[in-house]
């Protein structure tokens, strides 16, 4: 056999290894998500159990605290905000016609304008169009709760497998720094920190957004007078977290409960949320990408339609953190490249 027909062969060996993993790759693709998932789910929440570590001695009750954190969020959010949400939304309905006629013929501002404008007819016509908005948009948070809790394997799988690589961390860090050779080791170091910085970065950055949008909105709301200011104004911050239409979606719901304490106070929220989700998307963010995952815009939506379309919400949200981590990945190997070429 000469030696084309060996190298040939050699070709025909790797594609088809290569091909195989890919096809094993498909068939557990849902289970490398959890697990993808759990791993930058645990790199981003190591910082805050390192935070606790330092007051609780212990890494084991540092992890405790975290989730016991969360879970209690999460309660917090689910018990402050999904029955008033349905019960509000009912009186919505039931409530229209009399929101409508406080709308033109009450003496606020903004009814004042309507009647100089001559938009009386054009209001009482949009009654249906409201009703269908506030609709829709009830809708969209229900539909986002399903999808959250609609696979509890896969929640619990997420949850389990984060707790454990968070525990189990820096022992599996110490052995796999052990296996790489000494002459890569101080490289690969660099690398992983850099893909570390990144992610770290986002979600700082990311809780940073959040929790200004977050607070700024609950003060609005808190200063009209509209209930739940504070539970809305956090339901605002993690929806923010949801890439293109999170915000939107967060926005949209909070506009329709703001509806439901006074007309004006839903109008002021609805233009406070086109104003800053302007500043959030031309200023915030690209100094957030900037600074930590050094993407460019089209990227950024090149990962996160890939996220979502392997891994729906979970996918998207991760997919940033990723694409930054590959793209860190992918810039070595060409400027490594580069210089043995010269």
């Amino acid at each position: 056999m000469n030696i084309s027909s060996r190298g040939i062969l050699k070709i025909l060996g790797v594609t088809a290894v290569f091909v195989g993993l890919l096809s094993l790759a498909y068939l557990v693709r849902l289970q490398l998500i959890w697990i993808g998932t759990a791993f930058f789910l645990s790199i981003a929440l190591n910082p805050l159990v390192e935070t606790f570590r330092k007051v609780v001695k212990s890494r084991a009750l540092a992890v405790t605290s975290v989730f016991l954190l969360g879970a209690g969020i999460l309660t917090f959010l689910l018990a402050a905000l999904v029955p008033p949400l349905v019960h509000q939304t009912q009186q919505l309905v039931e409530n229209s016609p009399r929101y409508t006629d406080e709308l033109v013929n009450g003496s606020s501002v903004v009814s004042e304008q309507i009647r100089a404008y001559h938009l009386v007819d054009r209001v009482k016509s949009s009654q249906s169009e409201i009703l269908k908005y506030a609709s829709s948009a009830s809708g969209s948070f229900f539909s986002i709760l399903t999808q959250l809790f609609a696979s509890l394997a896969a929640g619990l799988t997420i949850l389990v497998l984060t707790i454990f690589m968070l525990l189990e961390g820096p022992h599996w860090s110490t052995t796999f720094w052990g296996l790489v050779p000494e002459k890569r080791r101080a490289h690969a170091h660099e690398l992983a920190n850099q893909m570390y910085k990144a992610v770290t970065g986002y979600v700082t950055g990311y809780l940073m957004m959040s929790a200004l949008a977050a607070t700024i909105t609950a003060v609005l709301l808190t200063i009209m007078n509209v209930p739940y200011a504070v539970p809305l104004g956090i339901v605002v911050g993690i929806f923010d977290w949801l890439p293109i239409v999170g915000a939107s979606i967060g926005a949209s719901l909070v506009v329709v409960a703001a509806l439901f304490s006074s007309v004006s106070a839903g109008f002021v929220m609805l233009c406070f949320f086109l104003v800053y989700q302007q500043v959030e998307n031309h200023i915030l963010q690209p100094i957030v990408q900037g600074r930590t995952v050094k993407m460019s815009p089209l990227l950024v939506l090149i990962s996160v339609l890939i996220g979502i379309g392997l891994g729906g919400i979970l996918g998207a949200i991760v997919a940033i953190p990723v694409g930054a981590s590959v793209q860190i990945l992918a810039r070595d190997y060409v400027a490594r490249r580069l210089v043995h070429t010269k």
